[in-house]
């Protein structure tokens, strides 16, 4: 697939998984017509494992971070699931690093699309695709649209609730013992 290209979807359950050459997290957020989450529940992560027809499966032996689909049992309420990665490693961009979106057939594991976002650079975070329904079809979108603020930048604006972790509290401030004068 190219930027801004779609394929209809000739199966109810799918999973995108993203890979790269170093460690992604992947998540997906369940979103309305007007674009945004209904809630902080909608967004779907390691912390977070499941949404409504929505389901993260974390990397392990040998197979990435993924997101599943089941169409079936996504809300009426919901028109796209739209699927992000960045960079585990803190303040990683995606500069050199190529990752590539695999749709699959759910139940079988065949492939039905692929996406390599093309240039990537400062950016931290990353939308890779749209699972979205149009006129009761679902379809898959390319997008590979970029951000610099990381996840916390995508999720924000599609109207999830980041919790900045709190500052640390001031250290306090100790008076230096008085000098006694001499004898």
């Amino acid at each position: 697939m190219t930027p801004g290209s779609n394929i209809p979807l000739s199966v109810a359950r799918v999973t995108v998984d993203v890979t790269a050459p170093v460690r992604l997290d992947v998540s997906g957020l369940l979103l309305t017509a007007d674009g945004k989450v209904r809630s902080d529940d909608d967004f779907v992560f390691y912390n977070q494992p499941s949404g409504p027809g929505v389901a993260h499966r974390a990397a392990a032996g040998g197979a990435p971070d993924a997101i599943a689909v089941d169409t079936a049992a996504v809300p009426a309420a919901i028109d796209k699931i739209v699927v992000t990665a960045s960079p585990d490693a803190q303040g990683r961009t995606f500069a050199g690093i190529e990752p590539t979106a695999t749709v699959r057939n759910a139940d079988d594991g065949s492939v039905l699309a692929t996406f390599t976002p093309p240039r990537l650079g400062s950016e931290t975070a990353l939308v890779v695709v749209e699972v979205y329904r149009r006129a009761g079809a679902w379809k898959v979108r390319a997008v590979g649209q970029g951000y610099a603020n990381g996840l916390a930048g995508i999720a924000t604006d599609f109207g999830v609730s980041v919790e900045e972790p709190a500052a640390p509290a001031p250290a306090a401030v100790q008076a230096p013992a008085p000098v006694q004068p001499p004898a």
